[in-house]
């Protein structure tokens, strides 16, 4: 799943009548903080302060020859309103007004910045004139103004990788489960993606044409990570025929990610893809199971928001009122590189219906970002919750985790169902809150933080 890089324009501005050591000073911080801290994103920066109409209009010339997606108007001091409506006005493309805080203040010396009232005043002429900004105050030393400005630029990355991805249907979604059916349009019109489909037929004959020594090979790969003496006969040449096809027919198609319909039919060739699916997380390929196309769409999200981080998508089973914990479980398709090994992970049939492989296993502890997009009648919300993964080994078979949430958990699975969202979610095991909000944010979803 490669996503093309966000481009990034960065420019410190003043109005002219105001002192420039403060301004050269604050280009140079704020261009090196780009440096280090953007470095996954393509920068745009002018070499100088932007002071006089022309320097203006060069920037923007070099920024769009660049195709910046978003700019970063840092204050070096006052700025009037011409500078901020240039760029919105001839760039069409989003605008970050940042403003820190003021030098320390002498009774006798004069006012330096006055960044917050010129941040105020020009947003307020940008509504005026039909556009929407967004207003960041505080330094780039306060890691809640550093946040802001990271998120939005993570939201925006997203927004834009997301509509260039395609999202291949492997098969349609189980029998009785109307939460897995999906509504094409509104998934085009609120993040872009360009949906195709691969009959699971396909992906059989895939699997029956690959090379012998390619099948072995993985065969013997994964029976030396995992025991497979508890998979049935044939169970593991399927597994490895399975994860081979899946990762060249994804490829051979062109799809960004993939939604599967693991049963019945998967499970009628005693192929059921649970450990498949995890195994190809690990390397960087999604495909949600179940036919749950929203789910899936959750979890390339959280994996554009954490990087490296392989997400988990499940049910909610089971809650504990006196320890506040919630227990979230599937039939095996967690990434090994969620795998508690202190309870000794395995590799075994399906849990439930015994007809292909799954990872029974515990998972790894740590704090956890727990959501799900949700089409409600053609409009996207998404359900944010938090908690923190605990040290404890599985109560049943197939992949699971027990999670001490933030607010109560009677009141949360309360409010879900008064909700209507689906029994599937994903977990990331990371802090990424405040960037799902912010990236909801940019797609008009409202958030149902929990």
């Amino acid at each position: 799943m490669m996503a093309e890089k966000l481009n990034v324009g960065l420019i410190v501005t003043l109005s002219g009548r105001w002192p420039r050591e403060l301004p050269v000073k604050r280009h140079a911080e704020y261009t090196a903080w780009a440096r280090e801290t953007l470095r996954d994103m393509n920068l745009v920066m002018p070499e100088q302060v932007l002071t006089t109409p022309a320097e203006v209009n060069t920037a923007i010339d070099t920024m769009r020859s660049a195709r910046v997606d978003v700019v970063i108007m840092v204050y070096g001091a006052f700025t009037g309103d011409d500078i901020a409506a240039s760029i919105v006005q001839k760039m069409g493309v989003p605008l970050i007004l940042w403003a820190p805080y003021e030098p320390p203040y002498q009774r006798e010396e004069r006012l330096w910045a006055n960044a917050l009232c010129a941040m105020t005043m020009n947003a307020a002429a940008l509504g005026r004139l039909g556009y929407r900004c967004h207003a960041v105050y505080g330094g780039r030393e306060d890691p809640r103004a550093e946040a802001k400005v990271i998120n939005l630029l993570k939201g925006y990355a997203v927004r834009k990788a997301m509509g260039q991805m395609t999202l291949g249907l492997f098969g349609y979604r189980p029998t009785n489960y109307y939460v897995s059916t999906f509504d094409e349009a509104a998934i085009r019109h609120t993040f872009g993606i360009t949906m195709n489909a691969t009959e699971l037929k396909t992906v059989f004959d895939d699997m029956a044409a690959l090379p012998e020594d390619e099948v072995r090979a993985d065969m013997e790969k994964v029976s030396a990570q995992w025991d497979p003496s508890g998979l049935p006969d044939g169970h593991l040449e399927n597994h490895s025929r399975l994860y081979l096809a899946l990762k060249q027919r994804m490829k051979a198609d062109g799809y960004d990610f993939g939604i599967i319909k693991c049963w019945p039919e998967m499970g009628a060739a005693h192929t059921q893809p649970c450990a498949v699916l995890g195994r190809l997380l690990d390397d960087g390929v999604s495909i949600g199971c179940e036919g749950d196309v929203d789910a899936g769409i959750t979890q390339v999200m959280e994996m554009l928001l954490s990087p490296g981080n392989a997400p988990f998508i499940t049910d909610m089973i089971d809650l504990n009122e006196d320890e506040n914990t919630m227990i979230f479980w599937h039939c095996g398709n967690a990434a090994p590189s969620l795998h508690n090994a202190r309870y000794h992970p395995e590799l075994r049939n399906h849990p439930l219906v015994g007809q292909g492989s799954a990872f029974w296993t515990a998972l790894k502890p740590g704090p956890v970002t727990i959501a799900r997009l949700h089409n409600f009648h053609g409009r996207y919300k998404l359900v944010l919750m938090q908690g923190e993964a605990l040290d404890r080994d599985r109560v049943t078979r197939g992949s699971m985790t027990e999670v001490r949430m933030r607010a109560p958990v009677r009141g949360i699975a309360e409010r879900l169902i008064e909700e209507e969202i689906p029994h599937h979610y994903v977990i990331v095991w990371d802090d990424i809150a405040d960037a799902l909000r912010q990236t909801a944010a940019l797609m008009d979803i409202p958030v149902i933080a929990l």
